[in-house]
């Protein structure tokens, strides 16, 4: 798999689909992230010109059918250096970490673990899911979450926590992430060519979002990854609403292929790990993963808990059979399931496989980037924490 940087060099619309029309004062707003539709769909479209016409009725079906096969990871946020290269990854902040505020630059970390009912209670969780909590109700606790606590959080953080999640760590905010791209507005009008002035009612507004980041008085310079087999030309290519334009070109960075020896035993010795999604997922039970939880080289994985965000939404337009996609809910990319792996199979096979692969239940959605994940170890020794009386 090559990793491809997309830089975009205006700020980039990904619509969240609301209509936008030619009515006066219309707004085209941008989704926070653009979802792995949006980078897979014109990965997949930059090669296919390569290999031939899409307005070909004679060969449109059979190319169509071949570039939907080719697997796209992503994207991901990265952060560049002034040469152009990755100099860091930034991925989707856990769900099972909660920030609170120990001052202006500085917070604490609690971890959210699975909680063991005490004797006699229950919840209306299906499947016999039990809850999430704290393992322990501190002065920390108590406070109230920190408000605008990063979105994204830089690779070596990331994977510290996959390895050993500690709760009550204070880290310094800037050293943890950010926020990622910065929301833009733009108020655009159209020109009369022949008064040289705007034309009455054509007044409108585009979101997009702008790839970069003031972090610490410096301007971070930011843009999307992705992972496929396609080679390509490096070239500038249109990218999300309005056709605008991004800059793509080939990288030598990339995220580890295997997953770290750290993570591995852990998972080995206590037979659970965490999942966490770097891109949203499709499950057709809604949270719930189906294809996840299947018997695999001997292992037959049982979910235990979750620590899922609110669903996100996602449709498109079916350019092939020229229809809206059906409309789908998302578990967003963060979100954290505990697992329990039963049975003797092979479990380092269970784990390479597993390792920075797409977990979504379809096998086209997985091909289409939905559902990325790594792997992390479940802390307690895989053991529910009892809730504290």
């Amino acid at each position: 798999m090559k990793t491809w940087i997309i830089e975009p060099r205006d700020p980039l619309i990904a619509r969240d689909g609301r209509p936008f029309t030619a009515d006066p004062g219309a707004r085209a707003k941008s989704l926070p992230f653009p979802y792995p539709s949006t980078t897979t769909g014109t990965a997949r479209t930059r090669y296919g010109f390569t290999q031939g016409d899409f307005n070909d009725d004679a060969q449109k079906k059979e190319l169509i059918s071949r570039v939907q096969r080719i697997p796209v990871q992503g994207p991901l946020l990265v952060a560049l250096n002034d040469d152009g290269a990755i100099k860091d990854w930034l991925l989707p902040a856990p769900a099972d970490a909660v920030l609170f505020e120990a001052d202006e630059k500085q917070a604490h970390i609690k971890q959210l673990v699975p909680l063991l009912l005490s004797q006699g209670a229950y919840t209306d969780l299906p499947d016999d899911l039990i809850p999430i909590g704290f393992a322990s109700y501190d002065a920390i606790s108590k406070r109230k979450p920190l408000k605008d606590a990063p979105r994204f959080w830089k690779w070596e953080e990331f994977l510290d926590w996959l390895i050993n999640p500690r709760d009550q760590q204070s880290i310094r905010l800037n050293e943890l992430g950010h926020n990622g791209p910065t929301a833009e507005a733009r108020v655009h009008v159209k020109i009369d060519p022949e008064k040289q002035a705007a034309e009455e009612g054509f007044l409108y507004q585009t979101s997009g979002l702008e790839f970069t980041r003031k972090v610490d008085e410096r301007t971070v310079r930011l843009a999307l990854a992705v992972r496929t087999p396609i080679d390509a030309p490096s070239m500038v290519a249109p990218l999300g609403g309005e056709q605008r334009l991004s800059y793509w070109r080939e990288s030598r960075e990339q995220l580890p292929a295997s997953c770290p020896n750290e993570i591995r035993e852990a998972i080995k010795q206590r037979k659970a790990c965490r999942i966490v999604l770097l891109t949203p997922a499709y499950f057709k039970a809604g949270f719930r993963p189906e294809w996840l939880l299947r018997s695999q080289n001997g292992i037959t994985p049982r979910l235990v808990a979750a620590a899922v965000g609110r669903p996100q939404v996602v449709s498109g337009w079916d350019y092939e059979n020229r229809r809206p996609k059906p409309t789908r809910r998302l578990a967003p990319a963060g979100s954290v399931y505990f697992l329990k792996l039963e049975g003797d199979g092979d479990i380092d096979r269970w784990i390479d496989e597993m390792w920075m692969r797409c977990v979504s239940d379809d096998e086209q959605t997985r091909l289409d980037g939905f559902g990325l994940a790594a792997l992390g170890a479940w802390p307690d020794e895989g053991k529910e924490t009892e809730v504290s009386k």
